[in-house]
């Protein structure tokens, strides 16, 4: 009774918490008020397509109607095709105008996720999907990016220890910046979204942070010298059964030496994470540049993947850019001292909260 008791304070303190949160903000106001200048929205097809099948020679099916209209690098998809799909809306019921923002009425993106499946260049079995997108043109980088996209999973969707979700790449494509593969800051960045147990969230990233910098001792992030960098683990919740509305917003430090990037995420157009101290690069010869849309179980090890055969679905994907980045060589760094990371008190309340009935509800 007393746990029950608990819970019920804890649900009830996050409906107030959510209650007196301004209300949510539109994708249109998001863009207008960071001043971006274009917008490229993906083009979705008008009806279903299918995966493609294993034995089919080339692209084909959902993966060919994404490197014909996507933009993809090199016209692949580097991992996945044979998992990639355009179904009906499973979550069409349960959408709503926080939850999700632009054109809902059409077929939506779905991967599969093979049981077994994990890292891909890693598992004994593919899964999910890798590719990077450039709808800007490869040849300019910009000062400014925001990634946007609408993400669903499944009620009863196993969360094993978490997987990846689509972001935005800087510098040349396929250069690391993940996997392992660790970023100097002076030719890559990536930035992309995280599940994580119980449905919590992160942003995940390739940037250049030394373990003892100021930005990887701030509160909000964990540092790993063999991996990315997790930020704002837990203040994103993703609810299974319906849409997470996403936007995140980057903006490079400046000078290119100084912690001192922008970064903010809105969950269903409420504030969720905000640090202004993000090292993005290490030169001033990198910018953002594009799609990074990686999505699988992992993680490195069999422990990370899928128990069964699985789906996450996904819509609405934008990419706004703001001014082009100036480049020039070398860091350009004043020495100025890294600003102090700030992050919406009420979205921490409450995915703090939900966080804590999870947590119960587990053991």
């Amino acid at each position: 009774m007393g746990l029950i008791a608990l819970l019920g304070s804890c649900l009830v303190l996050a409906s107030i918490a959510t209650s007196t949160t301004a209300d949510p903000l539109t994708r249109d106001q998001l863009y207008s008020q960071n001043g971006f200048l274009q917008n490229w929205v993906a083009p979705m097809p008008t009806a279903p397509i299918a995966a493609s099948s294993a034995n089919s020679t080339g692209a084909s099916g959902g993966a060919k109607f994404l490197t014909q209209n996507w933009n993809t690098t090199y016209k692949t998809i580097a991992i996945g095709s044979d998992d990639i799909s355009f179904v009906a809306d499973p979550f069409a019921a349960t959408a709503n105008s926080s939850t999700t923002d632009g054109n809902s009425t059409g077929p939506v993106l779905q991967l599969n996720y093979p049981k077994g499946s994990y890292a891909p260049s890693l598992g004994p079995v593919a899964g999910g999907t890798q590719f990077y997108a450039s709808p800007f043109g490869d040849k300019t980088p910009f000062s400014k990016m925001m990634i946007s996209y609408d993400v669903g999973f499944p009620n009863g969707f196993n969360w094993v220890l978490g997987g990846k979700l689509p972001g935005i790449y800087g510098g040349a494509p396929y250069d690391g910046c993940s996997g392992g593969n660790q970023s100097t800051g002076t030719s890559c960045l990536t930035m992309r979204m995280m599940w994580r147990p119980s449905g919590l969230g992160e942003v995940y990233a390739y940037i250049p942070a030394d373990p003892k910098s100021s930005f990887c001792e701030s509160s909000e992030v964990i540092c790993n010298d063999q991996y990315g960098k997790s930020i704002g683990r837990g203040l994103i919740y993703f609810a299974p059964g319906t849409w997470t509305r996403l936007d995140v917003i980057m903006d490079l430090n400046q000078p290119a030496g100084d912690q001192n990037g922008l970064l903010q995420v809105y969950m269903n157009g409420n504030p969720a994470i905000s640090l202004n101290n993000i090292p993005y690069r290490s030169t001033g010869m990198v910018g953002f540049q594009g799609l990074f849309f990686s999505s699988f179980f992992g993680g490195s090890d069999p422990s990370w993947a899928s128990p069964t055969d699985q789906t996450v679905y996904f819509k609405n994907l934008q990419l706004s850019v703001g001014a082009a980045a100036q480049l020039y060589e070398g860091s350009g760094t004043s020495g100025a001292t890294a600003q102090k990371p700030t992050i919406g008190a009420a979205s921490v309340t409450l995915i703090s909260l939900v966080a804590i009935v999870l947590t119960l509800l587990a053991m």
